[in-house]
């Protein structure tokens, strides 16, 4: 009875936090149709509020999981919010303290790093996926093969979007970028490149391109050899027209 007692809490909390979150998303919407809203105080004392209403919600682990979870399947299918998405994030990794693992051993969750591993997993398990939908060839499965493709492609960008906006707040390093970038880029010596791989890492140096952090970094010969390797790429006959033109676009970033 107690542990159904507590599985229901955590769900009544879980719940609560989904309704905490979609009222954060509006209001930050309607915020940013005024373009004073971050130096108005009135604004700013609402957002506070709403924020420690959602901290204050993640009193276990497993509800802290479900608001990561929550958070990032928002941030990753809505990509024109990721900003808002990520500056919610940073802001709840600067309020929420740590907590201990139940399992034996366990060493401190945070917020952080249970929203990073999210991120790891979904895109490292993409290649994975993409096999298994083609491998969807029978005649029944052709609506249902779209659909995930779509599906899959939309986490894609938009996952890699929200890891952008995080290395934008310090909350990824360097090294993840660079180690995004070279796993995006790996096919660009095959005979015909990947024109999703290549759309992927497109919008992923748009998003850190311009961060300080990453220009200025050390391995700056990284970056001369990512953009060699799309110059090559920016003229490679087997790739159709908006994908070389969208690899010009990123190269005249830099």
């Amino acid at each position: 009875m107690v542990e159904k007692n507590n599985m229901r809490n955590a769900k009544l909390v879980c719940f609560r936090s989904s309704v905490l979150l979609q009222d954060w998303i509006t209001f930050r919407a309607l915020a940013l149709e005024n373009r004073s809203w971050l130096t108005n105080q009135i604004v700013q004392e609402k957002y506070g509020h709403l924020l420690n209403q959602l901290i204050n919600s993640c009193t276990t682990v497993d509800i802290l999981k479900d608001v990561v979870a929550l958070i990032f399947d928002k941030a990753v299918l809505e990509p024109t919010f990721c900003p808002m998405y990520a500056q919610l994030c940073y802001d709840i990794h600067d309020k929420l303290p740590t907590f201990e693992d139940p399992e034996p051993l366990g060493c401190k969750i945070l917020f952080k790093k249970v929203l990073l591993n999210t991120c790891q997993i979904v895109f490292e398990g993409a290649d994975e996926l993409s096999e298994e939908i083609r491998k969807m060839n029978a005649p029944d499965q052709k609506a249902e093969r779209t659909d995930k493709e779509i599906l899959l492609n939309l986490r894609t960008l938009g996952n890699l979007r929200l890891i952008g906006e995080l290395f934008s707040r310090r909350m990824v390093t360097n090294s993840i970028v660079d180690r995004i970038v070279e796993k995006l880029l790996s096919d660009a010596e095959e005979l015909c490149p990947s024109e999703e791989k290549l759309e992927a890492v497109c919008l992923f140096l748009q998003t850190v391109s311009n961060n300080p952090d990453w220009v200025e970094s050390k391995e700056k010969h990284l970056k001369a050899k990512y953009f060699r390797r799309l110059k090559i790429l920016s003229n490679h006959p087997q790739l159709i027209m908006r994908t070389r033109v969208m690899i010009r676009n990123v190269i005249n970033l830099r």
